[in-house]
């Protein structure tokens, strides 16, 4: 893409003189300040670097600006109305190339991390720049060293698909709203992924980014070690949040791979009901079925009929999980049988559950082995297995996705205990 027309690389701007209204030098363009609160950054403010002294900087007001092409910048305001130094303007902005030149940014579009070199803004008729692409190509490193290349594409990314994880100088104030709700669209899975990418620093500012829901569902796919460092860097209102929205068993791993003085202070500060089913986790040693096992699971009454049974279920789908199957229990909480949604859509609508439920499910004791409880799932096909006590009581279930976590998890383990 061209420097010429409408649009403008920082480099091509960086170093290029700036004039008075005589025509007169005044310094050289050295830095340029946006808007935050804007979807496509306005700039703000203009640094000009004086002479060969490094520390000699003047601000200039972006409205104190006449024209910036490639040839000058050109002030319509003497030097003696310029402030001295490096000012932001009072509104939220921040200095493009002090903040992303060279560092690390999350493409949500691609969702993978990127390093950013060099920046594309947009000359608009009334004199305004505005921030449009972040360039993390080759051709951007090239073009930021002064060579000239028609090697590979322009990699330009949009400035509303991009999240600075850094800001220099700047202060959580920057995490911006529209690329907390981008983030959170993300695929739990590319959230860790995107978060193991990053070094300690950046991990915990993007981290700190993210609402506590998507917070809570990248928690579940990072790396256990990764996990105790993210919820160690927050104050403890907020862990105690986010831990709260994960899936009891996950969060039960995770407290209590925590220091106990931390792991009571969150269950302390987290909602009664929500710390209840964790504590009752955290009773069962990890290598265990009840260690392995969720208390997010359906029961209804025997009595229902499938409609009535279907209708409930449409009121639980958004708070559980796993819904395929439905458990059936007494008063007491006792497992009386199991039935599908494959049953409820296929049974007359007014069949109770009681007459078309599969009677004494098979299921596991909450002490048995993870060796125990792979081999019931897999010998009779199904994607969760209950968890009773000895009185038959509904405790939790083991879905198949965390027996082949808990199983392959004790692989690695082995493996590299017994490599060479």
């Amino acid at each position: 893409m061209a420097n010429d027309g409408p649009f403008l690389f920082y480099s091509a701007l960086h170093g290029r003189p700036v004039l008075d209204p005589d025509g007169n030098l005044v310094g050289r363009f050295d830095d340029l300040a946006v808007t935050l609160t804007e979807t496509f950054p306005a700039a703000t403010a203009l640094l000009i670097r004086r002479g060969r002294v490094e520390s000699f900087r003047l601000t200039a007001r972006w409205r104190d600006v006449e024209s910036v092409d490639l040839a000058a910048v050109r002030l319509r305001v003497p030097v003696e109305r310029l402030v001295p130094g490096r000012r932001l303007p009072s509104e939220p902005s921040f200095w493009v190339g002090q903040a992303l030149l060279d560092r690390q940014i999350v493409d949500t579009s691609g969702a993978k991390v990127v390093r950013v070199n060099d920046l594309h803004f947009l000359r608009v008729p009334t004199g305004d720049l505005h921030l449009v692409h972040v360039d993390v190509g080759f051709r951007g490193l090239v073009r930021r060293l002064g060579w000239s290349t028609t090697m590979g594409k322009e990699r330009l990314i949009s400035w509303r698909y991009v999240q600075p994880l850094t800001l220099a100088a700047t202060g959580e104030s920057l995490q911006l709203t529209v690329a907390r709700k981008e983030l959170g669209r993300l695929h739990p899975a590319e959230l860790a992924d995107i978060l193991s990418e990053l070094d300690g620093r950046e991990r915990e500012s993007l981290f700190r980014a993210l609402a506590p829901e998507a917070a809570a569902r990248a928690l579940t796919e990072v790396e256990p070690k990764v996990r105790q460092r993210l919820i160690a860097g927050l104050p403890a209102e907020r862990a105690a949040d986010i831990v709260e929205r994960m899936p009891p068993d996950e969060a039960a791993d995770l407290l209590a791979a925590l220091p106990q003085p931390q792991s009571e202070l969150l269950l302390e500060k987290m909602e009664r009901a929500e710390a209840a089913e964790v504590q009752q986790l955290l009773r069962y040693e990890p290598d265990t079925a009840g260690g392995m096992m969720t208390t997010e699971f359906v029961t209804l009454p025997s009595h229902l009929t499938a409609a009535e049974a279907l209708e409930r279920l449409r009121g639980l789908a958004r708070e559980v999980e796993l819904i395929y199957y439905i458990y059936l229990v007494d008063p007491a909480a006792r497992l009386q049988g199991v039935v599908t949604i494959r049953h409820l859509l296929l049974f007359d609508p007014a069949a109770r559950l009681e007459e078309i439920m599969r009677r004494d499910p098979v299921s596991v004791r909450p002490d048995d082995t993870p060796e125990r409880v792979a081999e019931i799932t897999e010998k009779y096909n199904l994607l969760a297995v209950p968890v009773l006590d000895a009185q038959g009581k509904l405790l939790g279930v083991v879905t198949v996705d965390d027996v082949l976590t808990h199983m392959t998890t004790r692989a690695w383990k082995w493996k590299l205990a017994h490599a060479p």
